[in-house]
């Protein structure tokens, strides 16, 4: 009988690991793919943390910014060439509805991005910036209907962390020269606690 050797079979195992954890969904932070390019902000999981942050909007919404950034706790700080996103999106209800409660979508009022290119001692030397369109419209019961070019889903808040997904694109250029649209392919994720409930 044939024996296999010990350093081919561990140097299959640890690469069947390796692309296991890759496949594996990240952890706190802010993911997707815009533009073409990833975006990854990974957020140490505290409200503190310098580069993912938000608060949940009690009336059915979310505000939050992500900062592509590199180290770790404390020393955590821009890295070069960073991306950047931004969100404030919400749903709005009659007075007397209740607010949604998870898994709920909502348009997004504001939303954008940013592509930076930075020099030398991180300066930025220039920039991309693409922001969400948002129209009004009046439904057949006389009620207003926002239509935004970005949404967002809440998956699910326990009080503290918030989880959901956000898709579209970003259609509206910044800069002479940018191209017309950064579009999110497919779903960004976003998974983090949050600072605070606004009222």
């Amino acid at each position: 009988m044939r024996r296999v050797g010990a350093l081919p079979v561990l140097t299959l195992v640890v690469a069947l690991l390796c692309e296991s954890a890759a496949a594996a969904k990240p952890g706190f932070g802010v993911f997707a793919t815009i533009n073409g390019k990833k975006f990854r902000a990974p957020s140490t999981g505290k409200p503190d943390d310098r580069c993912v942050s938000g608060n949940y909007v009690a009336s059915g919404g979310i505000v939050f910014s992500a900062l592509e950034c590199r180290g770790r706790g404390h020393r955590k700080r821009s890295r070069r060439n960073p991306k950047v996103l931004a969100f404030a999106c919400g749903v709005v209800n009659p007075p007397d509805q209740p607010p949604p409660t998870p898994p709920f979508e909502a348009p997004c009022f504001a939303a954008g991005y940013t592509e930076v290119r930075t020099g030398r001692l991180g300066i930025p030397v220039s920039m991309k910036e693409w922001l969400s369109s948002l129209s009004l419209q009046t439904g057949p019961d006389g009620t207003v209907v926002e239509r935004s070019s970005v949404n967002i889903r809440i998956d699910s808040f326990d009080g503290t962390y918030v989880r959901g997904a956000f898709f579209g694109v970003f259609d509206t250029p910044q800069q002479p020269g940018t191209p017309t649209q950064a579009p999110i392919s497919g779903e960004g994720r976003f998974s983090f606690p949050v600072r605070e409930v606004a009222q």
